[in-house]
């Protein structure tokens, strides 16, 4: 494959003027429409099942057409069996129950609702609405979740901010976050929200990005109460400046990042990292172990002990990143580079030394690397769209677009966009739980 040539510049000015429109908040294409009230959003969720998806929907299976019970035919499934290796579905997610798991599946998935408003996540959000519906939660209660955090509890308020910002700005977590979470959880507790909040995360991603389009059997064209039919979302990212006449749609707002830091900058974050103290309490090595059932000589990452604490949930998300990294068709090269360009705007310094070690290894030095995603950046061109829709998915997945996954396209086809897709999603994944999580970098 291509590495540098001419051309390159041609998508370069593209993907920079972009990247530069986005800043200023003048995107030559215009922003996806994010709706603004309960109305709004349940017209939204109804009109998804109508939406054309960005890679074609796999024909129904056997199995498909004889699914039973409350879920029957779901297109998520049917996309990730279809599109992505056996070793990558599943996403992470286990319908079985983990022991080590407490805070209850109503309470995940009120945050992964608040996870797919923050990232507009119309598939994700339509499902989390019929799942908290089946839990027996009122209208007004799933409401309450976009317009009015009073009515919960103070630790489930605390447990819905640090959602939303992690969800929003994962580069600004820090020791306060999860100081203010240790008033309420436990460190294990704790965990198990980082966990299936970066779940979430890379869920919307997924499903957002091939705008999976939601399944005809699903009803969401209830009744409001008056209460909330006039009020804009307190979760959205909305643009004020860019809402509808009617108000109850608007612009997607960008992500608000900062630029990214210089070279000499990164490489002193990633050696603090290297000294840190995990702000959370990780498994003992022998212990990791034997849930592992491993018994190689080689030190486990700090990532690992942090996801064995839970035997079904965190081992299944163990093996899921493992198979990332190896297996599939992307050269290990492009995964370096997903990885690390997905790093450096989220600001995850652990992620960012993992990606640095993995494209050393695939032979390429560090200048190249430190370009990587930025206006120096002189890959080819099926290489640069890539790097384009691995920073607009990584920091905008509200923002993605067509045009966005189809230079993808064009030049992987389906199955290896469907892949390349899922590694930026798994990116979002690890950021975003070894980052808050403070994980120390292993040694060089």
């Amino acid at each position: 494959m291509r590495r540098s040539t001419s051309a390159a510049l041609v998508l370069l000015s593209i993907a920079s003027a972009s990247t530069a429109a986005r800043s200023a908040g003048d995107d030559s294409r215009p922003a996806p429409a994010v709706p603004v009230t309960r109305d709004a959003m349940k017209q939204t969720l109804d009109d998804s099942k109508r939406v054309k998806p960005r890679l074609p929907l796999p024909p129904l299976t056997e199995e498909d057409r004889n699914a039973k019970g409350e879920w029957g035919v779901v297109n998520n499934g049917r996309m990730r069996k279809y599109y992505l290796p056996p070793e990558f579905v599943g996403g992470g997610f286990t319908r079985e129950p983990d022991a080590a798991m407490s805070l209850g599946y109503p309470f995940q998935t009120m945050n992964f609702w608040i996870v797919s408003r923050c990232n507009n996540c119309v598939y994700c959000m339509g499902h989390q609405e019929s799942k908290l519906e089946a839990a027996g939660l009122a209208e007004d209660r799933i409401a309450a979740l976009d317009f009015d955090w009073t009515l919960f509890t103070p630790a489930e308020k605390a447990a819905f901010r640090f959602t939303r910002d992690l969800t929003l700005r994962p580069n600004a977590i820090g020791d306060q976050d999860i100081a203010e979470l240790k008033k309420y959880y436990s460190d294990i507790q704790i965990a198990e929200l980082l966990l299936v909040d970066c779940n979430f995360n890379a869920m919307n991603r997924w499903t957002g990005a091939l705008r999976i389009p939601q399944e005809e059997h699903r009803v969401y064209l209830k009744p409001t109460a008056a209460k909330y039919q006039n009020k804009s979302s307190l979760v959205a990212p909305l643009s004020s400046a860019k809402t509808d006449r009617s108000g109850t749609t608007c612009c997607a707002a960008p992500a608000d990042r900062p630029p990214l830091e210089s070279r000499a900058e990164v490489e002193s974050r990633i050696d603090a990292c290297r000294k840190r103290t995990p702000r959370l309490t990780l498994l003992d090595e022998a212990e990791a172990r034997n849930v592992l059932k491993e018994e190689s000589a080689e030190p486990l990452p700090e990532y690992v002990r942090l996801l064995a604490r839970f035997p079904k949930a965190g081992v299944a998300r163990i093996n899921i990143h493992r198979a990332s990294e190896t297996k599939g068709s992307i050269e290990p090269r492009l995964r370096g580079e997903i990885a690390w360009i997905a790093a450096r705007r989220d600001r995850s310094w652990y992620a960012l030394g993992h990606a640095l070690k993995k494209l050393r290894s695939s032979g390429v030095n560090d200048d190249a690397i430190f370009d990587l995603g930025t206006d120096r950046d002189r890959s080819a061109p099926e290489i640069l769209a890539v790097h384009h829709l691995t920073s607009k998915l990584t920091e905008d997945p509200a923002l993605v677009d067509d045009a966005d996954v189809e230079r993808v396209r064009e030049h992987f086809g389906d199955r290896k966009t469907a892949e390349i897709i899922f590694l930026i999603t798994e990116a979002a994944f690890f950021d975003r739980l070894t980052e808050a999580a403070g994980l120390r970098l292993e040694s060089k």
